[in-house]
């Protein structure tokens, strides 16, 4: 019975830091949106839609907009961006993305080291002309609980 007890109390504590963290969160106002630094021969695929971040109150790392993608191809593991140094995860992420991708998914891997690894389903190369940020997030620190 002691170890269901404390096992509750450590649920219970883990909550009220996750509760503390929303309400405060929930009173500031989301941060402003800042442009992924792009790398290699990326682009942004449509000026209206360009790639952004922003990292907000609840350690989520958020994204939007389009990165183009060189010679309408990509191979699997190219560096598509690099994040600042602020916005680093602490543990490795992936990421699922849309694309113009005919047949094979698309997702980017997130290195401690803020590389945007861009990974294609099952590996090799892919005819690809951008893909899409849009409604993409992940964790920035490393507990998943």
């Amino acid at each position: 019975m002691p170890d269901t007890i404390a096992a509750l109390a450590r649920r219970l504590a883990r909550l009220d830091r996750r509760v503390t963290a929303l309400e405060r969160a929930r009173r500031a106002p989301y941060p402003p949106w800042h442009d992924v630094p792009l790398t290699g021969d990326t682009s942004v695929a449509d000026p209206a839609q360009p790639p952004q971040m922003r990292a907000n109150l609840w350690n989520t790392l958020e994204f939007s907009g389009r990165i183009g993608l060189p010679g309408g191809r990509v191979a699997d593991e190219t560096v598509v961006g690099l994040l600042p140094e602020g916005y680093w995860p602490a543990v490795p992420r992936a990421v699922p993305v849309a694309s113009d991708a005919a047949r094979r998914a698309l997702h980017l891997d997130i290195d401690p080291k803020g590389r945007l690894i861009l990974r294609v389903q099952d590996g090799g190369s892919v005819r690809a002309t951008w893909l899409s940020l849009d409604s993409a997030s992940c964790r920035i620190d490393g507990d998943d609980e």
